[in-house]
């Protein structure tokens, strides 16, 4: 999910919108309905703030694409105006809501904010970004709706072939479904790490006495201890990542694997704090067929995750298709004059 979120905020750099403020020298004018000036000032001034978020000074034919990029918004923008395609503020807010849950289910516009503004882009940029992929939908679901319903549906021999191929990477590792209780050390002292140990060992004697696991997680909501959600880990290098978050090392991920299904760790302690794991079940190492699961626990078959697949493959070609032939009409229509170097 980072990964993702990273990239739209990539885009929202590259592609926001420059107009000229004041009396400053153009860099170029647009016209399709009205005349708009792209400022040689601010078009530099975003370019370095682009070469800062890539760390690297972009070349002449980057510099030359980023101009493209905003001449290409701005006929994108008189265009939706001309045909009355239109969004609101709350379709946007709806959204950045969207995107921002899924940085977390309690992140506050606030904490969103400031995420956006350490990773170099402004709110507003980003709300501008926001605007142009939903009016960009619009656009595709009103002038090209037969289009996209002529799309041609994926074939099961189209499934079968893909299949084949990815064959040799569709094998399930070695997995266990394992949760933790903890108590996170707040201070390198003796008495966190007593503290610590205190607190685990009245939570493996409630244990001992018959309270459940998921009692005792569900009992972390007083916050005098931490506990994990089930955890899906494959007993591979990924895996020791994911416990490594917690503050877990090999010689403790190698002791969890070795427990028997539904049975608890001992109490533990690492640098990072003190732990209880619980090993719920193993998923043995397998080749995975068409009506697997995609991962053990889920519903999503290997079928169905190939057919999506493919479905999303063939729809960003024909966006990407799309765009680039309204691209070209736009720029036949319109006045485009660029006087400066970019």
């Amino acid at each position: 999910m980072k990964q993702r979120i990273l990239a739209l905020l990539a885009c929202a750099a590259l592609v926001a919108p420059l107009f000229a403020q004041g009396l400053t020298t153009p860099m170029a004018t647009v016209r399709l309905t009205k005349t708009e000036i792209i400022s040689e000032r601010q078009f530099r001034d975003d370019v370095a703030k682009v070469e800062k978020m890539r760390g690297r000074a972009l070349s002449a034919e980057e510099r030359k694409a980023f101009l493209d990029d905003i001449i290409d918004d701005l006929l994108f923008a008189q265009m939706c105006e001309r045909d009355g395609i239109r969004t609101t503020d709350a379709e946007v807010n709806a959204m950045i809501a969207q995107v921002r849950s899924q940085l977390g289910q309690n992140v506050t516009d606030a904490q969103f904010e400031q995420y956006l503004t350490s990773q170099g882009v402004a709110l507003a940029d980003y709300r501008t970004l926001i605007r142009k992929q939903i009016l960009q939908q619009k656009w595709l679901q009103t002038a090209k709706a037969n289009e996209i319903r002529a799309i041609p549906p994926v074939t099961p021999q189209e499934i079968l072939r893909n299949y084949e191929l990815l064959k040799a990477q569709l094998v399930q590792p070695e997995s266990a479904r394992i949760a933790l209780v903890y108590y996170p050390f707040q201070a390198d002292t003796q008495a966190e790490r007593d503290k610590g140990a205190q607190t685990i060992r009245a939570i493996q004697d409630r244990l001992a006495n018959g309270e459940s696991f998921d009692s005792v997680r569900l009992k972390a909501a007083d916050l005098t201890y931490g506990a994990s959600r089930d955890l899906l880990v494959p007993r591979t290098p990924e895996g020791i990542q994911i416990m490594g978050q917690f503050g877990i090392g090999r010689e403790q991920f190698d002791m969890i694997f070795a427990l028997r299904d539904g049975t608890n760790t001992a109490p533990f302690q690492t640098q990072a704090g003190w732990f209880i794991a619980r090993k719920f079940e193993t998923f043995p190492q397998k080749q995975l067929e068409l009506s697997d699961p995609i991962q053990p626990g889920k519903t999503l078959t290997v079928q169905a995750a190939l057919a999506q697949e493919i479905a999303s493959q063939r729809q960003q070609e024909f966006i990407a298709k799309t765009f680039s032939e309204l691209r070209d009409q736009l720029r036949k229509q319109a006045e485009v004059r660029i006087t400066g170097r970019p």
